[in-house]
């Protein structure tokens, strides 16, 4: 396993992650091409792993990834990549 100086810990630590229930900061990246891009911008708590959104009649999955997104050099959050689509049961 890769040692991370404390430094670096720090800054993956506190990216953005705060003390809300739904405080971490994610970006949806990939899946179909009619997927909105104001979809792609969401919290979650920062507990998960997997997002699961509704779309065209199913769902679109996404796994959390160890990437971050930036803007303006400053960490906004991290990447969901899309995974598969689910149909809704009816």
């Amino acid at each position: 396993m890769t040692q991370l100086p404390d430094s670096v810990r720090e800054v993956l630590a506190n990216c953005a992650i705060d003390d809300e229930p739904y405080g971490l900061n994610i970006v949806l990246v990939g899946g179909p091409g009619d997927f909105p891009d104001a979809a792609r911008f969401r919290n979650t708590n920062p507990a998960d792993e997997k997002v699961k959104i509704p779309h065209r009649s199913g769902y679109e999955h996404f796994e959390r990834t160890t990437e971050h997104y930036h803007l303006d050099d400053e960490c906004q959050g991290l990447v969901f990549r899309w995974t598969t689509r689910t149909r809704i049961a009816e």
